[in-house]
């Protein structure tokens, strides 16, 4: 099997390639965020200051979390839009080689332009699990992180307001 290279990849995936590439930039855009809003040293004086503030407290430790969950939601979304993107490359790349198949039956078709059309389609399955994969996992460490900050915000809460 001759491998192909990234450029005809991309071409062979069409126009659903550059939906794949705005999703993987998205998803680049919530990692960098995440990271940076998600330190401990940023996130936590600002929320206790915040809780201290609230006429209810609980209220606004609920809010916090939400909010701090909500945001790492982004990138389950992304993983699981990617490979649905991908998949609808695939079917329509399907639906093109048997349709050329169909339209070029007088000439007999040979399998080979059916394989051919199949390895083309499947090229934006495989780059929307590409993108997919790591939202996926991004959103996994990013959703633990999250939770132990919440942890420790109702404990200095605790601390602050006991």
């Amino acid at each position: 099997m001759q491998a192909i290279t990234f450029g005809q990849a991309w071409n062979y995936g069409g126009p659903l390639m550059w939906v794949l590439a705005v999703i993987s930039v998205a998803e680049l855009a919530v990692v960098i965020y995440l990271w940076y809003s998600q330190r401990p040293g940023l996130f936590l004086p600002e929320a206790i200051s915040r809780v201290r503030a609230a006429k209810d407290k609980a209220a606004e430790g609920s809010r916090l979390a939400e909010s701090l969950f909500s945001s790492v939601d982004w990138l389950a979304d992304i993983a699981a839009i990617a490979p649905l993107v991908g998949l609808l490359g695939t079917v329509l790349g399907m639906f093109q080689a048997f349709g050329g198949i169909a339209a070029d039956v007088t000439a007999g078709a040979k399998p080979v332009v059916l394989a051919q059309g199949v390895s083309q389609a499947i090229v934006t399955t495989i780059f929307g699990l590409v993108v997919a994969i790591p939202a996926l996992v991004m959103h996994a460490i990013f959703r633990r992180r999250a939770a132990k900050l919440v942890a420790t915000l109702e404990e200095k809460s605790d601390e602050v307001l006991g």
